[in-house]
C-alpha cells in the first residue's frame, strides 16, 4: 500500500513553496484567528501562542532531529500532540480545547495549515473527512484482486479526485499548498527509512531532489542544445547539495542508494539476492538491445508496429526473469513495470 501510495503522490505532485513551520505567521492575524476559530478570548489566544505554541514547537523540532524511523517518528509525534492538546485544555474553557485537538487530529499537517493559512474549522472537518473517505476507499480497492498496474492507475486516479476535491474545499491557492507540503511530508518520511535519516535531513533530501527534477523538466521543455551537458550539470549540483547540507553519513548513504538504485529496489522491494540481481541485469541488457534495435534500425515499421514489437520484447524480458522472484513479489514487480512501460509507450507516441 504504501509504495503505490508513494508512487502516486510522486506522478501527481505540485509546486513546492511554503514551510516545514507555523512560527513567523502573521501574529495579529493569527491571534485573531484563534478567538474566532476556539471562540476564546485574547488572553487565552495569547497564552496559547507564547507558552504552548513555542514550547510543542521546540519539542517537534527535537524530534525531527531524532535518527529514528519513520513509524517510530509518526508514533512519537502523535504523542506530543496529545501531550499539548492536554494542556489546551487547561489554557481553553468549556470543552473548547477538544475544538482544537479535533481540528489538528494529532496530525502536523492539520496543524500547520490550518495555523498558517487561517483555515475555517468547517472546512478543516471537511478536509479530514474527505482524506479519511479517501483512505478507507484505497484500503479496500487495494484488497480487491485487480493486477498491480491496475491498482496503481486506480490510485493515481484516486488521488487526482481527492486532490481536486482538496482545491474545492480549501480554495486554490490553499488547496495547492496543502497538497504540496503533504507530498514532501511523505517524501521526508520516506527518506528517513531509505537513508536512515532523521526528519529534518529527509526533508532537506526531498526539497534537493525536487527542485532538481524542476530543473530537469525545465532543460527538456526548452530542447536545448546542450540538453546533456545541462542535464550533467544539474546531477552534479544535487550531489553538491547533498553532500554540503547533510552528514557524511546519510550523504553516503544516498550516494549508494542513488548509484546502485535497480539493485536498492530489487532487494528492499522484492527479495532478489545478489545472483539473482545480476540475472536480471543480464536478461535486462539483452531486453534493452532488441528494444533499442525495434526503434532505431527498424526504420521501415509503422507506429503501431513498432509499438506491438515492443509489447512482445517487453512480455518476453517479464516472462524470462519471472523465476528471480518469490511469492506475490513478481506480480507486485510486473504491474510496477508494466505501468512504467505503459507510461512510456504513450509517452513515445505523443511526440
Amino acid at each position: 500500500m504504501k509504495i503505490i501510495f508513494s508512487l502516486a503522490l510522486l506522478l501527481l505532485g505540485g509546486s513546492i513553496a511554503y514551510s516545514q513551520s507555523i512560527s513567523n505567521v502573521d501574529v495579529g492575524k493569527h491571534t485573531e484567528y484563534m478567538m474566532k476559530m476556539y471562540k476564546i478570548h485574547r488572553l487565552k489566544a495569547e497564552q496559547y501562542e507564547k507558552q504552548i505554541l513555542p514550547a510543542l514547537e521546540c519539542e517537534n523540532e527535537q524530534l525531527k532531529n531524532q535518527q529514528i524511523t519513520s513509524s517510530k517518528f509518526k508514533e512519537e509525534q502523535k504523542k506530543i500532540y496529545k501531550k499539548y492538546g492536554d494542556m489546551v485544555s487547561q489554557v481553553f474553557s468549556k470543552g473548547r480545547y477538544k475544538t482544537w485537538s479535533s481540528c489538528t487530529q494529532e496530525l502536523e499537517r492539520y496543524h500547520v495549515l490550518s495555523e498558517t493559512k487561517f483555515i475555517p474549522l468547517e472546512k478543516m472537518r471537511a478536509l479530514y473527512k474527505a482524506e479519511s473517505v479517501w483512505e478507507k476507499e484505497r484500503d479496500k480497492m487495494l484488497t480487491e484482486t485487480i493486477d498491480e498496474q491496475r491498482k496503481i492507475e486506480n490510485v493515481k486516479s484516486m488521488l487526482s479526485n481527492l486532490n481536486e476535491q482538496i482545491r474545492k474545499i480549501l480554495g486554490m491557492e490553499s488547496g495547492n499548498w496543502y497538497i504540496a507540503y503533504k507530498e514532501m511530508t511523505f517524501r521526508a518520511l520516506d527518506n528517513m527509512d531509505k537513508y536512515g535519516a532523521t526528519y529534518n535531513e529527509g526533508y532537506r533530501i526531498a526539497e534537493i531532489e525536487v527542485d532538481c527534477s524542476k530543473r530537469r523538466q525545465e532543460v527538456w521543455r526548452e530542447r536545448l542544445k546542450n540538453r546533456n551537458e545541462k542535464l550533467q550539470e544539474i546531477e552534479d549540483n544535487k550531489l553538491n547539495a547533498i553532500k554540503k547540507d547533510l552528514p557524511v553519513q546519510v550523504a553516503e548513504k544516498w550516494k549508494a542508494v542513488n548509484n546502485s538504485y535497480l539493485e536498492y529496489i530489487l532487494t528492499k522491494r522484492y527479495g532478489l539476492n545478489k545472483t539473482q540481481i545480476g540475472q536480471f541485469k543480464d536478461a535486462y541488457n539483452a531486453y534493452a538491445i532488441e528494444e533499442y534495435k525495434i526503434i532505431n534500425e527498424q526504420k521501415r515499421l509503422s507506429a503501431s508496429e513498432k509499438t506491438e514489437r515492443l509489447k512482445k520484447n517487453n512480455e518476453e524480458f517479464c516472462e524470462k526473469v519471472r523465476p528471480y522472484f518469490k511469492g506475490n513479489s513478481y506480480k507486485k514487480w510486473k504491474g510496477k513495470r508494466m505501468y512504467d512501460f505503459k507510461q512510456r509507450i504513450e509517452r513515445k507516441n505523443k511526440k
